[in-house]
């Protein structure tokens, strides 16, 4: 077997163990792969989790791999529908101001209280995309209702602006920059009331 064909198998394995999710959005903007920085450190935690399980796994395909590898495996991952879009706070930081969830969620004490806030200092770690999504899945209704009242419409969000508002919700750094000057003035309007 390759070693981008052991690598695959190994981040399958873990992605279905819902780790997957936390090294994509830890990995800084531009990350190539699975080698350096949080890279390492992805490698790392699934490493930690997987020392519980009576079977093994082999990582040792993922770290021989060179950058290129790791961004043709990576690829051809979200081309087959088995990773995430990669996750950027900085986007994602955008898309909650702009689209008009800071109306009804604060970060960083800026922004409504109709909804639960979203600081990253109350959110599970380490992070799991997905049970973010269905935690925002189950208030859907509501947050329909809500958004047709204050906005005026419904926010439309695309897999890859979830995926960027998920790294926002997470990421407590870019978090503690947010001021309320940064809450466009339509929105600003509505806070106000």
């Amino acid at each position: 077997m390759s070693s981008i064909s052991q690598g695959i198998a190994a981040i399958a394995v873990s992605m279905t163990l819902g780790i997957f999710s936390w090294g994509i959005a830890q990995a800084a903007p531009g990350h190539s792969g699975p080698h350096g920085g949080s890279g390492q450190m992805m490698l790392e935690q699934m490493r930690e989790m997987h020392r519980s399980h009576k079977h093994g796994h082999d990582f040792k395909a993922m770290e021989e791999m060179t950058p290129k590898q790791g961004e043709r495996m990576i690829k051809l991952m979200r081309e087959l529908g088995l990773a995430l879009p990669p996750m950027d706070s900085h986007r994602g930081h955008l898309i909650f101001m702009n689209k008009g969830c800071v109306v009804c969620h604060a970060v960083n004490g800026v922004g409504g209280d109709i909804g639960p806030s979203l600081n990253a200092s109350d959110m599970p770690s380490p992070m799991n995309a997905f049970d973010f999504a269905a935690r925002m899945w189950k208030g859907a209704a509501a947050m329909v209702l809500m958004q047709e009242e204050e906005l005026g419409d419904v926010i439309t969000l695309t897999g890859q602006d979830l995926a960027d508002l998920i790294a926002f919700v997470h990421d407590r750094k870019m978090q503690k920059t947010v001021s309320i000057d940064q809450v466009p003035k339509r929105w600003r309007k509505k806070l106000a009331q």
